[in-house]
């Protein structure tokens, strides 16, 4: 598979969650993705509908790599996930301190990490290294080589010279 039919497979299964892509594919795509945020990069309104126009076709090449390596599609949503939790679980933390510090005589630096906001901050760190290991670990699935024969998801992809 080449650039220029690895961009017109992303635009043709842009909504395709179903499938297996090669691994030329996945590339191909993302060298395109990488080329068309950096074109656009500087421009505001445009620039914003292309990043989006990009942006379910790329779910949806990633997905169908990682049915090609025969995981599930749900390895792409962990780290996205983690990264969600950690917000959430920052956003409990900020809360909760600015609650603390309304009342100034009743602030205490001795308690501001104590209790719930230390919970908040052990969440906030396992969610993160959640977020890192699952996403190299994605990253090292479009490395790996494809299931050589039929799997869960489909046939093979057809062979491409990447």
């Amino acid at each position: 598979m080449n650039f220029q039919t690895a961009i017109r497979s992303g635009f043709q299964n842009y909504a395709n969650f179903k499938g297996r892509a090669s691994r030329a594919e996945y590339w191909w795509w993302t060298l395109f993705a990488l080329i068309v945020q950096i074109v656009t990069s500087g421009q505001n309104a445009i620039g914003d509908l292309i990043s989006l126009a990009i942006l379910l076709p790329s779910v949806a090449v990633t997905i169908r790599r990682l049915h090609d390596t025969n995981r599930r599609g749900w390895w792409f949503v962990l780290p996205i996930g983690s990264l969600g939790l950690a917000f959430i679980a920052f956003m409990a933390f900020a809360v909760s301190t600015a609650f603390s510090l309304v009342d100034p005589s009743e602030w205490d630096t001795q308690n501001l990490f104590d209790g719930m906001s230390f919970i908040a901050i052990f969440i906030i760190a396992l969610a993160l290294i959640s977020a890192v290991v699952t996403g190299v670990a994605n990253f090292v699935f479009t490395l790996l080589n494809s299931d050589a024969g039929e799997n869960r998801f489909g046939p093979p992809p057809p062979p491409s010279n990447f």
